[in-house]
């Protein structure tokens, strides 16, 4: 009889401890899921967070690409004479409308592959089939300083550039503050074309630089 009394007290405080248990485990269930979905809120918001300031410097970029496009022209002045040159960059890609929200991938891709191509020619302006040229891909402007530099094998000159306001050219002091306030205007879109450039050509075969300024040529 004692057994059975034993029996039937222990019985439910063993149920109410496998029930405690229970309830134990599903609490712990229930944070654990709480933890981990808040965790992928977070980490989702930040890759939002980064993708939408990756578009906004993308953006920046194409509109800074966009506004240096097309040709310019001028003349060097050398020892050996005058010459006219010819500057045409174009950007490696297009802006393309999105209207949804896009990969983290995508935005990366985009960032990697834009840049500008480049083509110089330089000729003597009394005679046009005496024209010298290079081409040149993968060119990274600085777009903050609004500079960029055109350096290959495939040219013998090694060409530094500055955007500029057209019949602009002094210092290259003052030059360096143009570009670059020329360059925070673009990226604010308070401007939408670049219409002159300045330079300087250094050639490979002595010490010698030559400045330049070339206006663009309306197509």
């Amino acid at each position: 009889m004692k057994k059975i009394l034993c029996l039937i007290i222990i019985l439910p405080s063993l149920i109410a401890c496998n029930k405690n248990d229970d309830r134990l485990k599903e609490k712990t269930t229930l944070e654990s899921e709480y933890a981990t979905t808040s965790q992928l809120r977070v980490e989702n918001e930040n890759l939002a967070d980064k993708a939408e300031k990756m578009e906004q410097d993308l953006t920046k970029r194409h509109r800074f690409y966009k506004a240096i496009k097309g040709s310019y022209e001028g003349d060097i002045s050398t020892n050996q004479g005058t010459f006219n040159i010819r500057i045409t960059l174009t950007p490696s890609l297009a802006p393309i409308p999105v209207n949804r929200t896009r990969q983290l991938e995508e935005i990366v891709s985009d960032l990697n592959n834009l840049s500008l191509n480049a083509q110089v020619i330089q000729w003597d302006p009394n005679n046009t089939n005496s024209a010298v040229g290079c081409r040149m891909s993968g060119i990274r402007p600085d777009i903050i300083k609004g500079e960029l530099a055109i350096s290959t094998e495939s040219c013998p000159n090694l060409y530094l550039i500055k955007i500029t306001e057209r019949g602009f050219f002094s210092s290259a002091t003052e030059n360096a503050e143009v570009a670059a306030r020329v360059a925070n205007e673009i990226l604010n879109g308070d401007i939408f074309e670049v219409d002159s450039i300045s330079g300087q050509v250094q050639p490979s075969t002595n010490a010698s630089i030559f400045k330049f300024v070339a206006n663009k040529v309306q197509e």
